[in-house]
């Protein structure tokens, strides 16, 4: 393992040795050698791309086949068949790679910074939270601007510390902003005069949601244990209205994570908030929310350290929860009206049909990894699942600074995705992607299929 520090010369995280993890822009691989590529082992793609339980939102094949993004699916699918040709006739990945499609991610995750106010039990990034590892901000700057030159479409400001936090978050919003991107946010909410302050350059295709996983002050702060006193679930929702005035077009949201009985993370029992379902709706609809979203609790897998349900079908307890959650969602469900939606996750819901397993069968290819990457202090990540994973560090924080830099990573990229193995890495996941990488899989194996693949009405967003 190789070591970040601090300006102080202090280790502060352990990193992948896949990568020279530098504050460079060169990207030196130090990718191990694959003798056989993970696309070689056989896979049966019928049927697999099925699913009827995915939120609009999480479509994301449909995204990929609006006219503005097409292409870049198109290039993609027609580079790996070149690919998978080749290697059968002894062709290398990095001769390959000097034919590979020069885009950028459609997508980024956006981790800001390491700092955080909260000291949340369940938070899945409790052991990088303020270590002190940053950007140097211009060079942030710099990567945005050249991932834009390159494609990028979306950008969701979200996890690592509270991006609110960041110094520079106006200065970053606005940025995209003025180069037409679409931005979400997600925030803890402590510092809402930082969102009020840019809420202004947000259109329609923009979103902010709020993590208060809670229906009452009192199990809010348990749960998050802000640094402010001030910080209560009544102040934060008191700011709704006024940003909903000044800009009635960006939707906001109630993000409320499902805490049941015996749930454990980060060597903590998490506060169960099962009970609060209803006390949260109600208020996320007279606080003018648009909408509250219900998801259950992550935690982080035992065998690669990936973020996984938290909850098994084969305990015996199950059905008793989910009847629970079901009889509250039903219930939050009366709230609903012309601008207030109750909204469940799509992992949420194949928990509840009992046809989660389909969703934990991947591909041995995750394509999606070419198309939405990470980015965070600590470098850039394969997948928002694999955050801070060793083994998922395609680059270094700085190396999107250049149009070259975004190039090379996209190679890197490549490599990974015919190296890691989802079908193993990801059997606990109950990925979102799932659906997209088994189409794209199918696309690559039935070149018929191409030829005819038409580009889908614009209109979804472009976040990934």
């Amino acid at each position: 393992m190789e070591k970040v520090h601090s300006d102080k010369g202090e280790v502060l995280i352990e990193v992948s040795p896949l990568i020279d993890f530098t504050g460079s822009s060169e990207i030196n691989l130090k990718m191990p050698c694959v003798t056989t590529p993970v696309h070689t082992k056989k896979q049966n793609t019928n049927g697999k791309d099925t699913q009827q339980e995915l939120a609009q939102r999480h479509d994301f094949m449909s995204k990929l086949l609006q006219p503005s993004a097409i292409k870049v699916l198109k290039d993609y699918i027609t580079w790996q068949r070149m690919w998978r040709a080749s290697y059968e006739s002894g062709v290398t990945i990095d001769e390959a790679l000097k034919s590979a499609p020069d885009y950028a991610p459609i997508s980024i995750h956006v981790d800001l910074t390491t700092a955080c106010n909260y000291k949340c039990d369940h938070c899945v990034d409790m052991d990088i939270l303020n270590t002190g590892i940053q950007y140097d901000h211009e060079k942030l700057l710099n990567s945005i601007n050249s991932l834009i030159a390159k494609g990028l479409r979306s950008v969701i400001l979200i996890g690592g510390g509270e991006p609110t936090a960041y110094p520079g978050f106006g200065e970053v919003v606005r940025t995209l902003k003025a180069k037409d991107i679409q931005v979400g946010i997600v925030t803890n909410g402590s510092m809402m005069s930082k969102v009020e302050d840019i809420v202004d350059v947000l259109d329609k295709n923009d979103w902010i949601r709020l993590s208060l996983d809670s229906g009452s002050n009192e199990t809010f702060r348990a749960m998050h244990k802000p640094g402010s006193k001030k910080v209560t679930l009544d102040w934060i929702c008191s700011h709704i209205k006024p940003i909903k005035q000044k800009n009635p077009e960006v939707q906001i949201g109630y993000s409320f994570i499902i805490v049941w009985d015996d749930c454990e993370t980060n060597n903590f029992q998490i506060i169960e908030n099962l009970d609060e379902m209803m006390e949260a709706a109600t208020r996320a609809k007279d606080s003018g929310f648009d909408y509250i979203s219900f998801k259950p609790f992550l935690t982080r897998g035992e065998v690669n350290n990936q973020e996984i349900v938290a909850l098994s079908q084969d305990e015996p307890a199950i059905e008793s929860v989910m009847q629970k959650i079901r009889s509250r969602i039903e219930k939050s469900k009366e709230l609903e009206d012309k601008d207030f939606k109750v909204v469940e996750s799509t992992n949420l819901r194949v928990f509840e049909n009992g046809s989660y397993k389909q969703y934990t069968e991947q591909p041995h290819n995750c394509h999606m990894q070419f198309f939405r990457h990470v980015l965070s202090p600590l470098g850039v990540y394969n997948c928002p699942v694999y955050r801070h994973v060793p083994q998922a560090l395609l680059g270094g924080k700085h190396s999107f600074e250049t149009e070259q830099g975004v190039q090379e990573l996209q190679k890197n990229a490549l490599r990974l995705i015919d190296s890691f193995d989802a079908t193993e890495e990801c059997k606990e996941v109950t990925c979102l992607y799932n659906h997209a990488n088994w189409m794209i899989e199918g696309l690559i194996q039935s070149p018929e299929e191409l030829d005819v693949l038409l580009s889908e009405a614009s209109g979804q967003d472009f976040f990934l």
